[in-house]
């Protein structure tokens, strides 16, 4: 299905429930974005996903959708549709591979339930969103993830440095116990980088994770950086601009870094992981388990995809 621009003034985007997820649809949405400007874009974006986009000047209404709060049930589906078609969408973008699309209204209702069939499973999720924008003619100038950073969130981070250069910052948790690293690992890396001439910056506020940073921060001292606690999501990807590196489990705050341009060592639990869900567009490394083929590098940025590669 291509869509033709003249036929489309308002789009609507049902986007994903999880920080990583909507990052890594970011790329997506911004070539469709460039695709139709000046249209009127709106996205219904799930609790944990808000920060990704709500200081975002490309959304021009950002919506809650927390399906399973506000539409539980038979009922709440058929009240999400009555939901979905009051915006009078031209078109619909679902990422999620949902049928909704099709109860929209929209002239344009692009599904893509078969790309799981079509494309190689071991194709980037954020080329896999690419490729459903190719799919509607929309020409893809960039690759890279959007995240914007506002002037308030650098002033805020600005604030939180004080100064504190060169700075590299480890994330020891992750919502998953699986996706741990041993905290006494990142432990000995931080200590590594302080003795490098880093300040050391130490993120992760889930209850269960606060513990295993305090014991870090309280080694390292004057050269640590208490990031647990930063106002909002812009201030970290402020902060994770300013940063020499940033090394962590896989977990959301590494597609955040990826946005913002931050060179970035991903720590997975399977190649398969790293190879779908790594880091995009800038210079990283994905660090796998003992007897896993060798680590995954890339330089500066990934070249274009052949649609070849897009075939399984």
């Amino acid at each position: 299905m291509r869509i033709d621009p003249s036929k489309v003034n308002r789009v609507l985007v049902i986007g994903l429930s999880c920080l990583g997820d909507m990052l890594l649809a970011s790329a997506a949405l911004w070539n469709l974005r460039l695709f139709l400007p000046g249209r009127d874009f709106r996205i219904l974006v799930g609790p944990r996903a808000l920060e990704a986009v709500k200081e975002d000047p490309m959304w021009d209404q950002v919506v809650v959708y927390d399906r399973p709060k506000d539409f539980p049930g038979l009922r709440g589906r058929i009240k999400f549709i009555s939901h979905m078609r009051s915006f009078s969408p031209d078109l619909v973008v679902d990422l999620r591979s949902g049928l909704n699309p099709l109860f929209s209204g929209a002239k344009y209702a692009p599904l893509w339930g078969l790309r799981e069939l079509l494309l190689h499973r071991d194709l980037h999720e954020a080329e896999r969103n690419l490729w459903c924008m190719s799919t509607l003619g929309v020409p893809l100038v960039t690759r890279g993830m959007r995240f914007h950073v506002t002037p308030d969130a650098q002033g805020k981070a600005e604030e939180v440095l004080a100064g504190r250069l060169p700075l590299a910052v480890i994330n020891p948790g992750a919502s998953s116990k699986f996706n741990r690293w041993p905290g006494e690992r990142f432990l000995e890396v931080a200590k590594w980088l302080a003795r490098e001439g880093y300040f050391v910056g130490v993120i992760g506020k889930a209850p269960d994770e606060r513990p295993i940073g305090e014991g870090i921060l309280s080694i390292l001292g004057d050269r640590g950086i208490d990031m647990r606690s930063l106002p909002s999501l812009g201030v970290l990807g402020a902060m994770l601009k300013r940063a020499s590196i940033f090394i962590s489990n896989d977990t959301g705050p590494l597609h955040l870094a990826s946005a913002v341009g931050t060179p970035t060592v991903g720590i997975y639990a399977g190649r398969s992981l790293a190879r779908r869900y790594g880091p995009w567009c800038n210079r990283h490394v994905c660090v796998l388990p003992p007897g896993s083929p060798q680590a995954l590098t890339t330089g500066a940025g990934l070249r274009p995809s052949r649609p070849s590669r897009w075939r399984r």
